[in-house]
């Protein structure tokens, strides 16, 4: 079995047309990107994550690998993403010749994104949720002129910028947002993020990390 990169994976055809229709799919229902720009960057923080914490390189391959497959599931449909992608990974993996136990590994993290009430089970899984959630920005937004504003919706749109800040000394893992208050008040980012956050919560402790979100440079957990 071949040492399958990011690289390969990331040029592969059946890949790119998996995550364009899974973009389009939420184009046609007005919702956020969910195309290139967002598989690569989850897989470039997902990687970075691991990098900081002085993960191996391989671990740092598969992450970034699992990062850029989670959301592929989307080309089916949106509410059982996770297990649809997982399923599509497989098919994938193994056309390339990836040895099949990093198939599972990567299978896993993309199976369980969106868990919501588990402890991430691997630090590919860990870093690829980590990737994933901290995406909010005002570029993911397709309609920034009224239509379909809904709060999470406004939430994106009112995120000028993200940044995930990983600190092995400390042990941390920040997320420092800059939000505009005249979009979304602090109270509905909650409202519609809670989840979100606590998810992130969950990936950091899994390297023993204590989580910590900043908005607009004050300290909510």
């Amino acid at each position: 079995m071949a040492e399958i990169t990011f690289n390969d994976v990331m040029n592969d055809a059946d890949v790119k047309m998996l995550l364009d229709t899974a973009d389009k799919n939420f184009a046609a229902i007005g919702y956020k990107e969910h195309g290139l720009r967002h598989a690569k960057l989850s897989s470039a923080i997902a990687g970075n994550v691991l990098s900081y914490l002085g993960y191996p390189k391989r671990d740092i391959e598969l992450a970034k690998i699992a990062a850029y497959l989670h959301d592929i599931g989307n080309a089916i449909e949106r509410h059982k993403h996770a297990l649809s992608g997982a399923i599509l990974s497989k098919r994938i993996l193994e056309r390339l010749g990836m040895r099949y136990s990093e198939i599972l590994i990567i299978l896993s993290a993309v199976g369980s994104h969106e868990e919501k009430d588990i402890i991430p089970n691997s630090q590919i899984t860990a870093a690829v949720i980590l990737g994933d959630k901290i995406d909010v920005h005002f570029s993911r937004v397709r309609s920034p002129n009224g239509k379909m504003l809904d709060k999470h919706t406004r939430v994106n749109l009112s995120c000028k910028n993200s940044f995930l800040r990983v600190d092995a000394a400390s042990k941390t893992i920040s997320l420092e947002l800059t939000v505009d208050t005249n979009v979304i008040d602090i109270g509905e980012y909650f409202e519609i993020f809670l989840e979100r956050t606590m998810l992130l919560k969950k990936a950091a402790k899994y390297f023993d990390c204590m989580f910590i979100l900043y908005i607009n440079g004050n300290k909510f957990l």
